[in-house]
């Protein structure tokens, strides 16, 4: 079966060679009858015969050319309508194999939802089996609230007294469940006093550590100095000497020999290598700029990659990253143990440690895959990515391997910050590769060697 116009060619070729016949037959002249005899001279009149034209040569070739044209055509037209068949044949096949593809998918989505609905149904039955237990633990914890005092004596006696002969079994029963119900109250109070003391030893360790961290970095002095002898300066040589800070920045002297500079202090001597919270610093420069570090140390910064590397070489520290989305949502991720090379070794994460699980609310692990990575920025690529910049792809510098999953350097977005993409400011398991965080500081501080030693 054909198209209609394939089936309207093969009508008119049908037609052209009936006329081609019509005209390629022999013509036989007509006699006419011959005519009656008319007596008289003035009614006679001869007939003579029409002679019918013959085709001519050049009406033959011309005919001939013709079916040979409506051939071809009918040729091109049939290979095209075959073609046409065939791709519709490949078409309908596809959409066989699309559905067949999509009933799969729905098959498979259905298994889902029902395995779902059994989980949900699974976790409700078990949140109603929770709810009734606490139901019960308060109205025991009621009940026993209304036992006399002078009945608590029976926990504290080894033995229990003679029976009486004239005590009854339901009486026995009463003093054994009275028993238990009053058990029952000590044990969950006594949970909640250990609890309350595991908080307040936590917060005396906590405040204990912090004052080991002062005494620790405090130089002894004399009450008085020696006579002739001028008092010798203190120099601090990091943010756990804070109470020599002024409105919180501190003046750094690492060595002696080297050279003073600047840092913002935070509480419990973590210093701030770098901060963002807005656009007025750009982020993405040059080699040298991350260098020698850029903008304000009172706003936007970064203190620069020598300075950060005269830092965590000079004494072991920690690393912790804040952050903060546009709704307001906190999380930290905290590292123990931070460090990165030399401009020799291009500024390498030599030394990141293990991910503090116990930091809440926690930001998750974005930085352990960046260990090891060389620094980049777009006029020096080290990324080991063989294909691509990753310095020039996300805008920023910063420790990449191949990229990675977290750019503290990016663009700071302050609209479309949902939508910003790997070239805005992100944590990937903190809000996604997509979102543009709205703050982020990077703080260190020096371990101290009792708890570098735990």
């Amino acid at each position: 079966m054909g198209t209609p116009t394939l089936r309207l060619f093969l009508v008119l070729v049908c037609c052209a060679c009936s006329w081609t016949e019509a005209l390629q037959e022999p013509t036989v002249p007509t006699q006419a009858p011959p005519a009656p005899t008319l007596w008289r001279g003035r009614n006679y009149r001869p007939h003579h015969a029409t002679p019918t034209v013959a085709p001519t040569a050049a009406q033959h070739s011309e005919i001939k050319q013709l079916m040979t044209n409506l051939h071809d055509r009918v040729g091109i037209l049939a290979t095209l309508d075959e073609d046409q068949r065939h791709r519709l044949e490949v078409i309908d096949k596809k959409i066989d194999q699309l559905l067949d593809s999509n009933t799969g998918r729905m098959e498979s989505l259905k298994a889902q939802q029902l395995n779902f609905q059994q989980r949900l149904d699974s976790f409700e039955h078990i949140q109603r089996l929770t709810r009734h237990t606490l139901d019960e633990l308060k109205e025991l914890s009621r009940q026993t609230r209304d036992i006399p005092e002078q009945h608590m004596d029976l926990f504290y006696r080894t033995e229990s007294p003679p029976t009486t002969q004239g005590r009854s079994s339901n009486g026995t029963e009463l003093d054994v469940a009275s028993r238990l119900d009053a058990l029952a109250t000590f044990l969950v109070s006594l949970a909640y006093n250990v609890k309350e003391t595991q908080q307040g030893v936590a917060k005396l360790l906590q405040s204990t550590n912090n004052i080991r961290r002062r005494l620790a970095n405090r130089k002894p002095q004399s009450a008085l100095p020696a006579q002739g002898v001028a008092p010798v300066e203190e120099h601090a040589t990091s943010c756990l000497q804070s109470y020599l800070a002024v409105n919180g920045i501190l003046k750094l002297q690492l060595t002696p020999q080297s050279d003073a500079f600047y840092v913002p202090c935070q509480d419990d001597g973590w210093t701030v290598v770098m901060n963002r919270s807005s656009d007025d610093v750009s982020f993405e420069r040059s080699w040298l700029d991350y260098k020698e570090g850029f903008g304000n140390i009172a706003g936007d910064f970064f203190i620069g990659l020598d300075k950060l590397h005269a830092l965590t070489s000079s004494t072991l520290h920690e690393l912790r990253i804040w952050m903060q989305d546009f709704e307001n949502n906190v999380a930290v991720a905290g590292y123990d143990s931070f460090a990165i090379s030399g401009e020799r070794e291009l500024y390498a994460l030599s030394l990141l440690g293990r991910y503090q699980e116990h930091l809440h609310p926690p930001a998750g692990d974005s930085l352990s895959y960046h260990a090891g990575a060389k620094f980049s920025t777009f006029d020096s690529d080290n990324d080991n990515c063989l294909e691509c910049s990753c310095a020039q792809r996300h805008k920023a510098g910063g420790w990449f391997n191949a990229c990675g999953t977290s750019n503290l350097m990016g663009v700071h977005y302050s609209k479309d910050y949902q939508r910003a993409g790997e070239t805005g400011i992100y944590w990937d398991t903190f809000q996604g590769k997509d979102y543009s965080l709205r703050r982020i500081k990077m703080l260190i501080r020096p371990i101290v060697q009792d708890e570098a030693r735990r």
